[in-house]
């Protein structure tokens, strides 16, 4: 059984290179058209829905991948732009003029996926819908340094605006950055603020992208965070952490 990339570098840097910051190990579900992953962080604070699109996949299999980064490493191994690898019963080969490896694969029932459905959270109405540009994630992502004895960023609402603030309330004497991430909320402004794990910001600022779509489902202490391109869909649905 063979498995075609169209665009290997694509594959790699907008689908498995995120994937990778969330978890070490993962399980790659892969349909004709499309490849997709549903993950978590070890603390369920951050899961995340990826998919992949590529009209040459042709095949249905399910593969569970060990160690995520180093099927990378092995993947930048390979010169050319397209790819064909091979799908054995336990691991994934390739061969060409130049390079040939193998990587062997888990078997089933090692590797769990989260018990969550993350069309069934996009399916809610939300609070309140608002967007993030690129050059306010690298603005939190540069203040970071001046507060690396946190890992979490407080979301709240000023005069129908939304600010982001790098600090730790229950923490004495903690450093603070903030700015303003976004000018066009629509929906109900909420009250309270949202502490959530900062993370999911390092995560993104490593993509490609103009605009970050956020929703809000204030009930649950849910923020869904949404990237699209022109072959990769991602939903990270971050959880509210205790102040």
């Amino acid at each position: 059984m063979n498995l075609t990339l169209k665009n290997r570098e694509d594959f790699i840097n907008n689908f498995l290179a995120p994937v990778s910051k969330v978890v070490d190990s993962v399980i790659l579900k892969i349909f004709p058209g499309k490849i997709t992953s549903l993950i978590a962080t070890s603390d369920n604070t951050i899961i995340a829905f990826a998919e992949y699109l590529d009209d040459s996949i042709d095949i249905e299999r399910t593969l569970n991948i060990p160690d995520i980064k180093k099927l990378v490493k092995v993947l930048q191994c390979i010169g050319d732009s397209t790819a064909q690898l091979t799908l054995n019963s336990n691991s994934i080969s390739y061969k060409d003029a130049n390079t040939q490896f193998r990587y062997h694969l888990f078997a089933d029932g090692i590797i769990t996926s989260p018990k969550i459905s993350i069309d069934k959270l996009k399916a809610l109405e939300p609070d309140g819908r608002f967007t993030i540009t690129r050059e306010s994630i690298v603005n939190l992502i540069k203040g970071s340094t001046i507060t690396a004895d946190t890992n979490k960023i407080y979301l709240n609402m000023q005069d129908g605006e939304v600010y982001g603030e790098l600090t730790d309330r229950s923490k004495p004497n903690t450093d603070s950055y903030g700015i303003k991430v976004s000018t066009d909320f629509q929906g109900v402004p909420f009250i309270k603020e949202y502490p959530i794990n900062f993370e999911i910001i390092r995560i993104i600022s490593a993509l490609k992208f103009k605009e970050l779509k956020v929703s809000l489902l204030s009930k649950m202490g849910v923020f869904l965070f949404e990237l699209v391109s022109d072959n990769t869909h991602l939903v990270f649905a971050v959880s509210a952490l205790q102040n």
